[in-house]
């Protein structure tokens, strides 16, 4: 497993081979999360629209009906 060293500026190399076998890009943004005591760096989608696009289709409704029959309820669900 490669292991990377903490510089003094808080920085890290990424090891050339993980490097290559993500197909990361030089420039290219991580997303850093922790789990518990891991560090996990994610790669970020070039585009964030892209990536997101549609992941709440179907969500509301599965066509304009329903999507207004939902956003009806949740209106008369208000405090007036």
């Amino acid at each position: 497993m490669p292991s990377v060293t903490i510089s003094s500026k808080r920085q890290i190399t990424i090891p050339a081979e993980v490097f290559r076998l993500l197909e990361l890009k030089e420039g290219q943004k991580l997303m850093v999360e922790v789990e518990g005591e891991r560090i996990v760096l994610t790669a970020r989608p070039l585009s964030l629209t892209k990536a997101l696009g549609g992941v709440t289709h179907g969500l509301y409704g599965s066509n304009t009906d329903q999507v207004d029959e939902y956003v009806d309820k949740e209106r008369d669900s208000w405090q007036k």
